[in-house]
């Protein structure tokens, strides 16, 4: 078998014969002989023949007819279908010019003394390379012909639209045909070194050796079009996340057989600046495309543009192109009209699909099987290429050994995890049940909660309940009440009861004066909740879901539209959303069917504000005798939010004197409380405390 050095050293000694033949050609002109020793400056006529020699490998010059039935014999090595140099001129249509204009743009490239055989045909010392002019010059002997010839270098011509070589830049004042030809260095790498795909930020092939986790539905919509999957469509994959996303990417690459390259246009910047480098590498490989991201990469007007020159590139493939998003209309500016396109959606995977896939990885790595219990309901979101990435992580995080099942849980969560892209703020729940002081019935409300998060999976869809409500089963929940009554506690409860990330929407980021930014930015947070196992939470969530008014100017239709979407985005919406407000008549009638749960906080009657009270107390924090919190719980209607920080401020007082927590501590620190609160300090309420309080 031919190494690929010995098959491009056989086709370059067609351009060695190609130089000698311009040599003499150019030697035999009249201006040329009356120059004689001249001619070439001081490159003679010996050393440029000695190094056509010594690279065209000849024993002896050949004569006039021995050089043209060289030339013939060349020729059909060129052409030989064989070899790395043949893929090239098979993957982009490339004509025997076209290749001949290769070898000749690489022979420099080779060794430094073609640039000398170069300047000795320019005439000029100092032009060691190859220009269109000469390169026209060499192939061709009539003007008719080198006109022909010099096409096959314009924009448009697939040795420079696919950047197989470059030419100098237009913007110099040369004139075209002195503008320099030069053979892509990556082209170079791809032949000598058989680099096949480099990975680079953003640009990463992907293992399709493995059969990714898709749900039947799925699947049975791959099988429907897989008559297709090799043609020159594009495929839309929508829905789910981004592992179920790939996973779908996989399969379908799997299905065309050929490699699978992801391309993530955030951080791709250089295909966006010249997409006909990307088209090179695919074709280069026989690779399919897998682009994500397209979403963020058409935001900006510059960058949209940039967009839509790459669709227009990509759609020159005649392969398959894949594209990954949430939905089809944020990829709209990248489909273009150019080729036809079609949607596949990434359809949640069911509970015997994924508990089947967990225990076949975990049993391929010879873990216990039993570490996957409970992961297959709670983490539904997890399919396509994000199981393995989740057992990667475990493994690492415990050195290569089987982990933990609390590890392998941490691991899920990660792997199952929203991007918000700082819409939201990420929360470590840390509150258990016992730090909950609510009254019974609110704690009973809060525990039908947890079981139906923990046990939709099984009513819905193995019970078949999604036929009952087919859309939006995840539940949305209302919190209620006075500021400091454990609202935001309760959700942070539950969240850790349940395994789920917690993340509190950040309303500064979200509420935008621009037309249909805010909007935009409830979609993708609700889109990407959707998608991972996670809860959300809309602290304070007046701002957002208010009452619809009367529309007296511009801004009021605006806001209308926002309450409107919304309506409509949680009417469907199969993730957890927990709202919080401090007073329920803010938000606008229309949510309040829409919530799974409305939960009303009250203030702690007390009983429960002594219990509050005892747990906001430090435990090595020294108590005075005449500490009575019993008495302080009766006379002090505090939310739980208040007690705490009444408590801390307490012991502020106390450690400044230097002594432990006593009466007098506590009730400033009440008094001040009360005084941020905007109530009056008077002696009704304080008694005797009053004196110690007189002046705030």
């Amino acid at each position: 078998m031919t190494s690929t050095n010995e098959d491009i050293a056989r086709r370059l000694r067609r351009a060695d014969i190609l130089l000698l033949r311009a040599v003499r050609r150019q030697r035999a002109r009249p201006s040329m002989v009356e120059k004689g020793k001249f001619w070439g400056s001081v490159i003679t006529d010996n050393e440029v023949d000695q190094l056509l020699q010594n690279h065209g490998e000849f024993d002896e010059p050949p004569s006039v007819d021995e050089l043209e039935a060289a030339l013939v014999t060349s020729q059909t090595v060129r052409d030989d279908p064989t070899g790395r140099f043949a893929d090239i001129v098979r993957a982009f249509d490339l004509t025997g010019d076209d290749a001949d204009l290769l070898l000749l743009a690489m022979v420099p490239e080779i060794s430094a003394g073609y640039g000398r055989i170069f300047s000795y045909l320019h005439d000029n010392l100092n032009r060691t390379w190859l220009t269109v002019d000469l390169a026209s010059r060499i192939l061709r002997t009539h003007r008719t012909e080198r006109l022909g010839l010099t096409s096959r270098l314009m924009r448009s011509a697939p040795l420079t639209k696919n950047r197989l070589v470059h030419l100098s830049d237009s913007a110099s004042p040369e004139a075209f045909s002195e503008r320099r030809v030069s053979l892509s260095p990556r082209l170079l790498r791809w032949l000598f070194d058989g680099e096949e795909l480099p990975p680079s930020p953003g640009f990463q092939p992907l293992d399709t050796s493995f059969k990714p986790l898709i749900s039947i539905k799925t699947q049975e919509r791959l099988d429907e079009l897989i008559g297709g999957l090799r043609e020159a469509y594009t495929f839309v994959l929508v829905g789910a996340n981004s592992g179920a996303r790939e996973g779908v990417a996989i399969a379908i690459a799997r299905a065309s057989k050929s490699p699978l390259v992801r391309v993530d246009l955030e951080r791709c910047q250089e295909y966006l600046d010249q997409p006909w480098d990307l088209i090179r590498e695919l074709r280069l490989a026989g690779a399919t495309p897998y682009l994500i991201n397209v979403l963020e990469a058409q935001e900006d007007p510059a960058k949209r543009n940039k967009l839509q020159a790459l669709g227009s590139a990509l759609a020159s493939l005649q392969s398959p192109i894949l594209v990954g998003a949430a939905d089809r209309r944020s990829v709209g500016g990248l489909l273009g009209a150019e080729r036809p396109s079609v949607t596949i959606v990434a359809s949640k995977t069911s509970f015997e699909e994924r508990q089947e896939s967990w225990d076949r990885a975990l049993d391929s790595r010879g873990w216990d099987t039993a570490l996957g219990d409970g992961l297959a309901e709670r983490f539904y979101s997890i399919g396509g290429t994000t199981l393995d990435r989740v057992l990667e992580r475990a493994s690492a995080e415990m050195g290569g050994k089987a982990p933990t099942q609390e590890t392998l849980w941490a691991a899920a969560r990660e792997g199952a995890r929203p991007e918000f892209r700082g819409l939201a703020q990420h929360i470590i729940p840390q509150f258990k049940w016992n730090d909950l002081i609510l009254s019974e019935p609110i704690k009973d409300q809060l525990m039908h909660l947890v079981r139906y998060l923990r046990h939709q999976e099984t009513i819905f869809n193995d019970w078949g309940a999604s036929s009952v409500r087919p859309r939006g089963y995840g539940i949305k929940a209302l919190f209620s009440g006075p500021p400091g009554t454990g609202k935001t506690m309760a959700a942070e409860v539950i969240a850790g009861e349940l395994g789920l990330d917690l993340f509190r929407v950040d309303l500064s980021q979200v509420i935008s004066r621009w037309v249909g930014e805010t909007e935009k930015n409830l979609k993708e947070i609700f889109d990407a909740a959707e998608g991972g196992v996670a809860m959300i939470l809309f602290d304070e969530a007046d701002a957002l879901f208010g009452s619809r008014g009367d529309v007296k100017q511009a801004q009021d239709r605006f806001a209308n539209q926002e309450v409107s979407f919304l309506l409509q985005r949680l009417e469907v919406f199969e993730g957890c959303a927990v709202l919080t407000t401090n007073l329920q008549e803010n938000i606008d009638e229309a949510f309040l069917r829409r919530f799974g749960a409305v939960v009303e906080f009250r203030m702690p009657a007390a009983v429960e504000r002594e219990k509050l009270w005892r747990r906001a107390i430090p435990t090595g924090a020294p108590v005075a005798p005449d500490l009575d919190l019993t008495r302080l719980a009766n006379q002090f209607i505090l939310a739980g939010g208040s007690i705490v920080n009444a408590a801390i401020n307490g012991c502020v007082f106390a450690a400044d004197e230097n002594s432990p927590v006593g009466m007098d501590h506590l009730v400033r620190a009440v008094g001040m409380e009360l005084v941020k609160m905007g109530k009056q300090v008077n002696r009704v309420h304080f008694g005797e405390f009053y004196e110690q309080v007189a002046d705030l």
